[in-house]
């Protein structure tokens, strides 16, 4: 009697298999297109996106920052509203509004990737019945090429799924370290924190000069009243008072444009920085620059570093190679220029930071000179050896020389940011 109630249902399952079997197949077809759809679509998107390489002086130190959790002091310090040099990236990766979405939208990606592996899990009994039932049709049907078609239909069901399955749970334990999904992202994201460093040294150098000029425009005054007196009592010349009145009118103009360029410019850095660009943030100023990394540079094994890091070769590495032969030796000859020109910008990224030091060691020496300069003539003014206007002359060469030095630290910081940001990828390849 078990017999025949087994062998009555096995018939019924056939009955409604073949009563079924187009649309059966058409929604086993459709299930596996759409599973495969989803998996390239995601894949894509993701891939869309780029991970980067975070250190606090330059790029190349971490490959997990896009996972990173700040510790409470980080965290506190990331969100005090005052911006520091060495927060940019940190501030860029998770306070951008474009990078931390992309960021975000990557990782909840993920959440979906393992939500998915989990109701596949929970199905995969009912997929095991099926695969089972058949089996049981084929031995009910056995020596038929129906028998055949339902042992490999069930076989290919089982595979499929557990292949898909694995594939999910492939992706998802990959998730943290796969740099070719992250690719877009951590571009991206090397591009806008270079942008954000490039503005921070242009709103700080224009900070210094403003600060240099405004004292230089109060010395000028002074300057070219007491010059304009003397000439008034023949003292002077009217040349003198004349260069007097016009270099107090060009400091006032050189002030006047910098105040007008500071507002954008810490408007771009706050925005690239992940603040509120109307906000009250506090940039802070740009600390000396860190001389030692100049040691650091080793201009050969930083050109290979930058051949292999550079998304502009990646993209041409990695892009179709073509059929023909010809196809294939052009490519090559593509590649290999390429490689050429990455290191002739690379052998320029360098040449700029040596020139930039050796502007600063001079911008050094110069004020140096002028400081004794300044410290010497007031010890003559107050001695009566040395007017006023000899003193103010005097004064007024220091901060020039002082804004000089200053500014030569930041260009030297700048030329040092470009050549580590072109180790790691960004330089120009054209």
């Amino acid at each position: 009697m078990k017999r025949n109630m087994k062998a009555a249902a096995a018939r019924g399952r056939l009955a409604a298999w073949k009563a079924a079997s187009v649309m059966g197949w058409k929604v086993t077809t459709v299930w596996k297109s759409a599973m495969t759809a989803f998996l390239a679509a995601t894949l894509v998107f993701s891939g869309a996106f780029p991970a980067w390489a975070y250190s606090p002086m330059g790029p190349g130190a971490s490959e997990s920052e896009s996972m990173t959790a700040y510790d409470a002091e980080t965290q506190a310090r990331l969100e005090d509203n005052t911006l520091e040099y060495d927060e940019l990236q940190m501030r860029v990766h998770g306070y951008n509004l474009s990078i931390s979405e992309a960021w975000k939208t990557y990782n909840d990606t993920k959440a979906d990737y393992e939500a998915i592996i989990t109701e596949m899990e929970s199905q995969y009994r009912l997929i095991k019945e099926t695969v089972e039932d058949y089996k049981d049709l084929a031995k009910l049907m056995a020596g038929t090429a129906t028998a055949a078609t339902l042992r490999s239909a069930g076989n290919t069901l089982d595979s499929t799924y557990v292949s898909t399955m694995q594939s999910f749970r492939d992706s998802v334990g990959e998730w943290d370290t796969n740099r070719v999904n992250t690719f877009a992202i951590r571009k991206a994201e090397r591009q806008v924190t270079s942008g954000a460093q490039q503005a921070m040294i242009g709103y700080d150098t224009i900070c210094s000069n403003i600060d240099t000029l405004q004292t230089l425009v109060a010395l000028y005054e002074e300057q070219a009243a007491m010059t304009a007196r003397q000439a008034e009592l023949g003292m002077s010349t009217e040349t003198e008072a004349l260069d007097a009145k016009n270099s107090l009118l060009s400091a006032q103009s050189q002030l006047a444009t910098l105040q007008a360029q500071q507002d954008s410019t810490r408007r771009t850095l706050l925005t690239l920085a992940g603040y509120d660009p109307n906000g009250d943030t506090v940039i802070s100023r740009i600390p000396r620059f860190d001389m030692s990394r100049l040691g650091g540079m080793d201009l050969e094994a930083d050109t290979w570093k930058a051949i292999g890091n550079n998304y502009t070769l990646i993209d041409q590495r990695t892009s179709d190679a073509g059929e023909s032969t010809a196809q294939i030796a052009n490519r090559l000859d593509q590649i290999n220029e390429g490689d050429q020109k990455l290191a002739i910008e690379m052998q320029s990224l360098y040449d700029a930071v040596m020139d930039q030091k050796a502007a600063y060691e001079a911008a050094a020496i110069g004020f140096s000179a002028a400081e004794t300069t300044w410290k010497t003539a007031q010890s003559q003014y107050q001695l009566g050896m040395l007017s006023k206007l000899g003193l103010l002359s005097s004064e007024i060469s220091y901060y020039q020389s002082r804004a000089s030095l200053e500014s030569a630290n930041l260009s030297l910081l700048q030329a040092m940011e470009s050549y580590d940001w072109g180790v790691a990828g960004l330089a120009t390849v054209e």
